[in-house]
């Protein structure tokens, strides 16, 4: 069966305008009007796109970078056992030199429909990195949450410690511990 705009947009009630809005899963529809063309789509015997279909049950893409650092296994299996203990089934997806990129397993997980992701110290930590590639996710109305960095202009859900109270703190311990030259080892400046 042919997918016609203007039956759609008859039995649900709306224009045609705004059936291809929620077609294309554009902005600017409320939510009871989207599904109410979404409601016709199903009432008329058409399939729904690909993107509008129902996100995967359960599913949570946990995307961390190599697992050789000690900190980010204990991240991925902390949030792991978080995840299954609330009836979410993480997808572990670990980058590695020359392996397979966020932003390509970020693809891997839209195909996947997945429910949301977890970013664990990933390009959102680096502050010469865009974006952009949130903002899409977050403008796709996919669940998005940052572990260690938050990107700056994203509204999400995000958790990393204070660097300036944790360094005042192992400072003022070390001092206390009668300590006169303390020195510092870090990382790179954008992170």
């Amino acid at each position: 069966m042919r997918l016609r705009l203007s039956d759609i947009a008859r039995q649900a009630g709306v224009s045609e305008a705004t059936v291809s809005r929620v077609l294309n899963d554009k902005p600017g529809v409320g939510q009871q009007t989207r599904q109410s063309v979404l409601t016709a789509l199903d009432v008329l015997g058409y399939e729904r796109p690909q993107a509008l279909r129902k996100h995967a049950i359960g599913l949570i893409g946990l995307v961390v970078p190599e697992l050789e650092n000690p900190i980010f296994p204990l991240y991925a299996q902390t949030i792991s056992n978080v995840l299954a203990g609330s009836g979410y089934t993480p997808v572990l997806c670990t980058q590695t030199p020359g392996g397979v990129s966020e932003d390509e397993f970020v693809e891997m997980l839209r195909e996947r429909a997945v429910a949301g992701i977890i970013f664990v110290s990933g390009l959102h930590a680096d502050t010469t990195a865009s974006t952009e590639r949130y903002q899409e996710l977050k403008d796709k109305r996919l669940p998005v949450a940052f572990v260690t960095g938050h990107p700056e202009g994203v509204q999400a859900a995000s958790f990393s410690c204070d660097d300036v109270v944790a360094a005042r703190i192992a400072v003022e311990h070390l001092a206390g511990l009668g300590h006169e030259r303390i020195g510092l080892v870090s990382g790179p400046d954008r992170y």
